[in-house]
C-alpha cells in the first residue's frame, strides 16, 4: 500500500502534464489547417474542447481572431495541480 501511495503524486502530475501537451498540440494544429481533420486531430479536438468550450461559456475568452481560451485552460490546470498537491 505504502508503494502505491508513494507513486500516487507522480502519477498525478503525469496525468496533468500529459493534459497540458494535448491542449499545447491543440494550440500548434490550428496552424496547420490538414491536421484537424485527420483522425488524429479528431481526437485531439474531442479530448480538449469540452474543456475549452466550458471556459468559453464562463468567460468571453475571443478577441477578434484570438483565442485565449488555451491559456486561461493552461493556467487552470497549473491551478488545480497545486490544489490536489496541496491536499495530498
Amino acid at each position: 500500500m505504502d508503494r502505491i501511495l508513494n507513486g500516487l503524486p507522480g502519477g498525478i502530475s503525469l496525468l496533468f502534464q500529459a493534459y497540458e501537451f494535448i491542449i499545447f498540440v491543440y494550440c500548434l494544429m490550428s496552424f496547420i489547417p490538414a491536421i484537424q481533420n485527420s483522425a488524429f486531430g479528431r481526437f485531439i479536438n474531442m479530448m480538449v474542447n469540452p474543456f475549452l468550450n466550458l471556459i468559453r461559456k464562463v468567460i468571453p475568452t475571443s478577441i477578434g481572431f484570438l483565442d485565449f481560451s488555451p491559456i486561461i485552460a493552461l493556467i487552470i490546470i497549473q491551478l488545480l495541480e497545486r490544489a490536489v498537491f496541496m491536499i495530498i
